[in-house]
């Protein structure tokens, strides 16, 4: 005989299948040996006691990437954790935020030494302001500020 057919597998396939009531007796089999959801949450709970936390796994991972020489671990997909990465970050934002206060301070003193128009307080020299008599008082000054008359004769 020569090669088989793809029917002639098809029907080999299908002479082999369980029929619809096994199959059903199978997956009953196989529910009662499934454990109940408490003891489900159970295991997980104790599988998740057990493994490491994320950080330690990274760092396991690291150590690991550190001891490969330097021509096997450039070809792998993980890159070096740069250190201060976090810091660079914090340190940009304040430089940039030192950048605009500065900016804003310097406009902001650049309009002050702006003169603003007052009214112009100037007099020209030789004309007096006040009034040609003396305002100082000629007397004894007594205790409570007054002023006693100079006396006349």
């Amino acid at each position: 005989m020569g090669k088989k057919s793809v029917k002639d597998h098809v029907d080999t396939v299908v002479e082999q299948l369980p029929d619809a009531s096994e199959l059903r007796d199978l997956r009953d089999q196989l529910v009662e040996r499934l454990p109940d959801r408490a003891e489900w949450l159970a295991l997980r709970d104790d599988l998740m006691e057990k493994l490491p936390d994320k950080t330690e796994l990274l760092d396991l991972r690291d150590n690991l990437v550190d001891k490969l020489p330097d021509e096997v671990s450039d070809k792998l997909p993980i890159e070096k954790r740069q250190r201060f990465r976090g810091l660079r970050k914090v340190a940009f934002v304040g430089l940039l935020t030192a950048g605009i206060a500065g900016v804003v301070a310097f406009f902001k003193a650049r309009s002050a030494d702006q003169p603003t128009y007052t009214a112009s307080t100037y007099t020209t020299p030789g004309r007096p302001t006040t009034s040609t008599t003396p305002t100082t008082p000629t007397g004894d000054v007594g205790a409570t500020g007054t002023v006693t008359p100079p006396p006349t004769v």
